[in-house]
């Protein structure tokens, strides 16, 4: 049996001095805590972690997204600089391969293009500042970021709303059990995008991401919030169909339901509720600039042209090739990563035209040479480096 981490000491001590805690409050702790925290402890990404993000799946997506940031700073006037700022940016690999990609579309764009990646779990000081709110962001952007914002997390039971909390149950283990809700908010939430919960119905409640899109507001004097994540319309994601719930968690590559066992260990996150998220947008001050999949928005950024790219190489052996096509394909797999939602938010600036479209880009730039790509190798061959497709 391993340890229990920091995270899983913090946890235990506040419910052992408090009583029973919200689950918001417990995933902030598992997933956040400084000593133990599994963002702060862990590498989650890629074939040594938990899961993959698009990013770390294959660097063309910092290439189409480097193409998206152009098309957004033309709309703008072309400002230089061009101030994009990255939240939940992970290890900075999207931010690695925008930097990368951006000189190759237009010189003029990598020249001004001013690129900051923040995570909260980053260790370097220059990277652990918050959204700044002095309005000099001309793009805020965030990829899989709002799954990994706490939530809290309800239920049913004799017909009233009840709050799941977590707690010591008799045999020491932390178990769950309920009370009244900790905030009025969780059911004006509810009601407000019309959620009727049978009984014994148990959902996820974001409050976080209102506050969070209110603070990008803050930090964009005019420009754009871009969002990429998966998740649901309101009707959808409170359907009878989803009545356990969409928390998940990960480790190793495996799908997990049990947030209490290894603490700080595995990743716990909750699709994201997409009506609430764009009211809270609207009511900050945004307007809409569009919505659409993750696998659209690529297409729409060049990248089957990327693919024929590939396809074309004659010094590419095929199993390199297929290695290649293969993790392009997973980033628009209708059943994966190409179902994710991409939103687009507005702030005194241009709506029309913006998501999805590749402004003056007639095709692929060169593939950038800059570091490994991520994934497993295929079943004959290592992947190669970006350098050596160039070759």
């Amino acid at each position: 049996m391993l340890p229990a981490t920091g995270a899983e000491i913090e946890a235990r001590r506040r419910i052992a001095e408090r009583g029973a805690i919200t689950f918001a409050e417990f995933m902030e702790v598992a997933l956040y805590w400084p000593d133990g925290g599994y963002y702060a402890a862990r590498r989650a990404f890629g074939p040594g972690g938990d899961f993959y993000t698009a990013p770390v799946a294959h660097p063309v997506f910092g290439a189409l997204i480097a193409r998206q940031l152009r098309t957004m700073r033309d709309a703008l006037g072309r400002p230089a600089p061009f101030r994009v700022h990255e939240d939940g940016a992970g290890d900075a690999t999207l931010a690695a391969d925008v930097a990368a990609h951006a000189p190759l579309i237009d010189a003029d764009f990598g020249a001004a293009l001013r690129y900051q990646a923040h995570d909260r779990a980053a260790r370097e000081p220059a990277q652990a500042a918050p959204l700044p709110a002095d309005g000099a962001a001309h793009v805020v952007l965030a990829n899989e970021l709002l799954d990994a914002m706490p939530v809290h997390r309800v239920t049913i039971e004799d017909g009233a709303l009840r709050e799941i909390c977590v707690t010591a149950g008799p045999d020491g283990r932390l178990a769950e059990t309920t009370r009244p809700p900790s905030t009025r908010a969780l059911a004006e939430r509810l009601g407000a995008v019309g959620a009727r919960l049978s009984g014994g119905f148990r959902a996820e409640v974001c409050l976080a991401a209102a506050e969070w899109v209110a603070s990008a507001y803050a930090a964009i004097g005019r420009g754009y919030l871009l969002l990429i994540d998966y998740g649901h319309e309101a009707a959808d994601y409170y359907a009878e169909s989803r009545r356990m719930g969409t928390l998940r968690c990960y480790e190793g590559h495996t799908l997990g339901m049990d947030p209490y066992a290894n603490v700080g260990r595995r990743d716990i996150g909750a699709h994201v509720e997409l009506t609430s998220l764009r009211a809270a947008a609207l009511a900050a001050g945004f307007a809409d600039a569009g919505a659409t999949s993750q696998a659209e928005l690529l297409r729409g950024l060049g990248l089957d042209a990327y693919r024929r790219d590939i396809a074309e190489r004659p010094a590419l052996s095929a199993a390199r090739r297929s290695a290649n096509l293969r993790l392009l394909a997973t980033l628009e797999d209708a059943e994966g990563m190409g179902a994710f939602r991409a939103l687009c938010f507005a702030k005194n600036a241009p709506r029309d035209n913006i998501l999805g479209a590749a402004t003056g880009a007639a095709g692929p730039a060169p593939l950038p040479s800059a570091r490994h790509m991520p994934a497993g190798p295929p079943e004959e061959e290592a992947l190669p480096t970006w350098e050596e497709l160039l070759r």
